[in-house]
Formats: C-alpha cells, structure tokens, sequence
C-alpha cells in the first residue's frame, strides 16, 4: 500500500512537472523519469484533462526516457490529434454562433474554453469542453430562436443560468446570466460587476483572424477566480481549470486594473481564495510571481497545498474519486453528501460561498423538481 501510494505521488510529481516544462519552459531532468510509472502519469492527464498537455511534455525528453509500448503511444497521439480536430470545430462554430447572433442585433460575449485556450503554448492542446456564452436576459429568447435555426436546442433543458444547445454537433451553453453563486451578496455583485462592463467595455480576441468579443482583464481574472471556487465545492477542481487562470495571470497581469481587482474580489469575498490559487499556479506549475502580486504567507502556502493535494486526488469534475449522477433521489442525496464534505473539507478557500452551498443544494434541488413540473 506504501509502495503504491509512493508511486502515485511520483506519478503526480511528474505530471507537473511535465506541464511545467510545456507551459512556462522549466527545464526537465531525464533522470527524474527513469523509473516513471507511465500507465499512472497518463491516468492522471485523463483526470485532470491535460493529456494533451502531457504529450508535449513527454516530447521535451529523449526518446530512449519514453518505456511505453508503440501501440499505446499511437493510441495516445491518436486522441491528442482528435483534440485538435475538436478545438478547430469549436472555433468555427464560435464564429457561426457570433455571427448568427450579431445579425440580430444581440450582443454576446464568449467565455471559457476556447477563448482561454488562445493563451497556450498551443491553443489546440487545451482538452475542449462546452462553448459559453452569455447574452443579456431580455435577449435570450431570441438566442434560444437563433440557435435553433444553427443546430438544436432543447427548450426543457434550462438550469439556473444557462440553456443548452447543440450546434455542429457541439454542446453549447447560451447563459442569460454569467453566473450562478451561492452566497446571495456574493451573487448580486457579481451580477453588478458583469452588468458593468457589459457590453459596453467588452475586449476581443483574435480567433483565427475573427475578433471573438471576450471579457475585459480584470473582469476576467475575477471571474476565473469564482468559476474555480464553484468548482471546488461542487463536482471538483482539475488543473486544467487552473493552468487556464496561470496562462491568463502570465500574459494579462499588466493589463489589469489592480485597484478595481481587489475591490472585485472584496465585492465577491474571493481575496483569499485568489491567493491560494495564484500561490498555486507559482508553487506547483512554474509561474513566475507577477509583480503586481505580493508574496505569499506561510499560511497561504499550507492553504495551497492541501488545494492542491485535492486537485490532485479529485480531479476534473471528479474524475478521479466521484463523479455526479442524477437518476433521482438517491443520486441527489450521494451528490448533496459530497458536496457538504467538500464544503466542510475546503471551507478554508472562500468560507462565504461553502457555507451557503451547503444551504443551496437543498434550495437547488428543490426548485429543479418544481420547475419541472
């Protein structure tokens, strides 16, 4: 059981530091791979979604490093090329979806996925998920009319904060609001924040020559923030999440107000966990420190590194240790048991929002049997 359990912090070891290598250019030791546990390191990337980010990594080392049988390899090359077919797909079907909504005289502004990926070393490395968007509330009727003359949508499908449809065969996400967060006060702010530079103070992205409408820096860097928190307390927080806020940190810092950041994250009570998270992104995935930012306490490493000993077990929407089902009340019950361990477990990260999910989920589960009906 010891053997094993050193194996697999091995194998986490070299997992970040392969991502380490291929994100911020830290240099790799062949020596530290030597007795490397490959089939670990590859189900770890599984969990954490970067297997992409893996391979390049793995192609920074001498090939005679690289024990691993032909046939698996191809395998692995096999889905990173498919990664790579996806990510393409998404980028077009952004531009269709800007396009289609533009003509209508809508405003929209994209969100997550591909418009972080653009920060990476290879954008097409990023393992894809949803397309997000969000458009004001009084226009998402018309959204929803719009996307369904694209691709489909399901008008029965609507959560808290966003529909769901499909265009080109990908899922897409139109939210009529940006957000959805537990603590009320927490909520209203963000709501205010969004409101605030909506559309009026939207930046842009270039998007294989297309100028993909995107939030401004320091908007953004919160929002980061608060999507990272929702994961914690809900389905898991993988590295992808937080490689995507390092690379945002690394190329934006110097774009963002400062002064109107902190008064964000004060707004939102997210201080605390934005430093855990920035010591994070510095501590285990090689960023530099941003000067803007000061050091972190003794303190603030130790909360970092139980975050990231949960990352690290959990992974990307539980893949590692429980993912969520919902075939009814017992699921809802496992789900909601999850939940307030996690809360109890991590409330040290933004103790407002793991209170009040505690609460929520109930009050959640509840209004999705009501508006059911």
């Amino acid at each position: 059981m010891v053997a094993g359990t050193e194996t697999m912090n091995q194998s986490k070891d070299l997992l970040l530091k392969f991502l380490s290598a291929v994100l911020f250019g830290e240099k790799l030791d062949a020596s530290d791979f030597a007795e490397a546990d490959w089939k670990s390191i590859f189900q770890l990337a599984d969990e954490q979604t970067v297997s992409a980010l893996l391979l390049d990594g793995m192609s920074l080392l001498p090939s005679e490093c690289i024990t691993i049988p032909l046939g698996n390899k191809l395998k692995r090359i096999a889905t990173m090329q498919r990664i790579e077919q996806i990510n393409c797909l998404h980028r077009k079907v952004i531009v269709k979806i800007d396009q289609s909504l533009k003509s209508e005289g809508i405003p929209v502004v994209f969100m997550k996925g591909q418009t972080t990926a653009l920060r990476y070393p290879n954008p097409l490395h990023r393992t894809p998920g949803d397309i997000d968007f969000v458009v004001n509330p009084k226009d998402f009727k018309k959204t929803m009319e719009v996307l369904e003359k694209i691709g489909k949508v399901d008008h029965d499908l609507v959560h808290e904060h966003h529909g769901m449809a499909w265009v080109d065969g990908v899922t897409v996400e139109p939210h009529y609001k940006v957000h959805n967060y537990q603590c009320p006060s927490t909520d209203h702010a963000m709501q205010e924040m969004f409101a605030s530079v909506f559309p009026s103070e939207l930046s842009s992205a270039d998007m294989d020559g297309y100028a993909v409408p995107v939030f401004p820096p320091t908007f953004e860097s919160v929002f980061l923030i608060s999507h990272m928190v929702n994961h914690v307390y809900e389905e898991g927080l993988g590295v992808r999440q937080v490689i995507d806020y390092a690379m945002f940190l690394s190329s934006c810092a110097d774009k963002i107000d400062w002064l109107q950041h902190h008064e964000y994250l004060h707004q939102m009570r997210m201080e605390r966990a934005w430093r855990i998270f920035t010591c994070i992104c510095v501590d285990y995935l090689g960023m530099s420190l941003p000067s803007q930012v000061e050091p972190f306490s003794h303190q603030e490493k130790m909360w970092a590194a139980k975050m990231m000993t949960d990352i690290m077990r959990v992974g990307n929407f539980g893949r590692g240790e429980y993912v969520f089902h919902h075939r009814g009340f017992k699921d809802a019950f496992k789900n909601y048991c999850w939940v307030v361990k996690r809360c109890w477990t991590l409330g040290f990260v933004c103790p407002s929002e793991a209170r009040w999910w505690i609460i929520s989920k109930v009050k959640r589960f509840f209004w999705k049997k009501s508006f059911k009906k």
